[in-house]
């Protein structure tokens, strides 16, 4: 699936009411199915048979109502270009794992300028470090080294600075335990573990692009994150070429 993103937000976060404008282009695995807005009423159907093919009609239907509640709290809500998702089963120890990913694209304004790039992926990093880090001692860090980049883990964490072919961008990884409210009156839903895994990248100028895959597979990072890096490495900024 190829994704084309452009067009323009309401610049809120700066003084001035000038939009920003954002114009960039990436692949996402095939694996994924693109979901409608939750307040939707069309397009549910559709993607529930896609992610649940050969399921009864009633539990679709089920299903779809349950991700439409939920979806606001497992994603941004603002400035949301795409929402999907995959759901099937992954090779895990040589046995069969359910495997569920949840993908959202967004944009966010920034107001960098093309110089300020890198000095805004060096900020981003050391923002989210400090979010990550800022209770760790320092015996409980450990330097990391991946083929995207350098970086550090913590207890539940890892960041790594990254060198994409359209520029530089941050990679985090973080374990946390999600509490759902409950689907039906009485009925606890039990906390849920969750790994997010996010690419953020600043675009030539004024806004940054934030990839996150949320899993509650936490056993398949290896697979999500191969699933983010290929995110990552397609993505290109400005209008596609003409034969997209």
């Amino acid at each position: 699936m190829s994704a084309v993103t452009h067009g323009r937000f309401e610049d809120v976060e700066r003084s001035t009411a000038a939009p920003f404008h954002y114009a960039f282009h990436h692949d996402v695995p095939d694996e994924f199915v693109r979901l409608p807005e939750p307040t939707a009423s069309e397009g549910w159907r559709q993607a529930m048979t896609e992610l649940l093919p050969g399921a009864e009609p009633e539990a679709q239907d089920a299903a779809s109502e349950g991700l439409r509640r939920q979806l606001p709290l497992l994603s941004a809500r603002e400035n949301v270009l795409l929402t999907a998702m995959c759901i099937g089963t992954e090779e895990v120890d040589g046995g069969e794992r359910l495997s569920m990913g949840l993908l959202a694209v967004t944009v966010r304004p920034s107001g960098h300028s093309p110089a300020q790039r890198l000095f805004t992926a060096e900020g981003i990093y050391q923002a989210t470090a400090k979010k990550f880090f800022s209770e760790v001692s320092e015996d409980q860090l450990e330097e990391i080294s991946f083929p995207l980049g350098e970086g550090l883990q913590g207890p539940q964490d890892m960041l790594l600075a990254t060198k994409l072919p359209c520029g530089p961008g941050v990679m985090s990884t973080s374990l946390r335990t999600l509490r759902l409210p409950p689907l039906e009156a009485g009925i606890a839903v039990p906390p849920l573990p969750v790994a997010a895994l996010q690419l953020i990248v600043p675009a030539p100028h004024s806004y940054c692009v934030y990839v996150t895959i949320s899993t509650p597979s936490v056993f398949l990072l290896d697979s999500y994150s191969a699933r983010l890096a290929h995110i990552g490495r397609s993505l290109k900024f400005g209008e596609p070429p003409a034969d997209d």
